[in-house]
């Protein structure tokens, strides 16, 4: 019985992975080795984006990003780049996975929400990978 409960335990904290992914792009450009041996990182291109602004002060910004993984073993992740002084705010959007597991191909979709930092005013685009994604404009 504790067998059977442990499968079961392992398989309901599994369940949110399987609803978690990322769109990654067909060829997959390797962005960077992984912190982890036996892992590769791929660069993931949202299928969907949306700025969120916070009523707060100074604002405070998200990026909302989803998609779908081509399978369940990979794990988002992202770094960001504050503003520059050309408004320029770089995230950097991977997908993390096991290389030496065998895993089912299936679509999993992922929806993130990513904080981009505060602002006080000015005019800034958001670049994920490199590509511009959303525009925002604070008075």
């Amino acid at each position: 019985m504790t067998c059977v409960r442990r499968w079961l335990t392992a398989f309901a904290l599994a369940l949110p992975l399987l609803a978690a992914g990322c769109g990654v792009q067909a060829g997959p450009r390797v962005l960077a080795p992984s912190v982890e041996p036996g892992m590769l990182r791929a660069a993931v291109t949202p299928a969907e984006t949306e700025i969120l602004l916070l009523e707060t002060f100074p604002v405070q910004v998200r990026l909302s990003v989803a998609g779908d993984f081509p399978n369940p073993c990979a794990h988002l992740g992202w770094s960001v780049s504050p503003g520059d002084d050309q408004g320029r705010i770089e995230v950097a959007l991977y997908a993390d996975q096991p290389t030496g597991t065998a895993c089912i191909q299936l679509l999993a979709t992922y929806a993130e929400t990513i904080p981009l930092g505060t602002f006080e005013s000015g005019s800034y685009g958001v670049f994920v990978n490199g590509q511009q994604v959303e525009e925002f404009v604070l008075p």
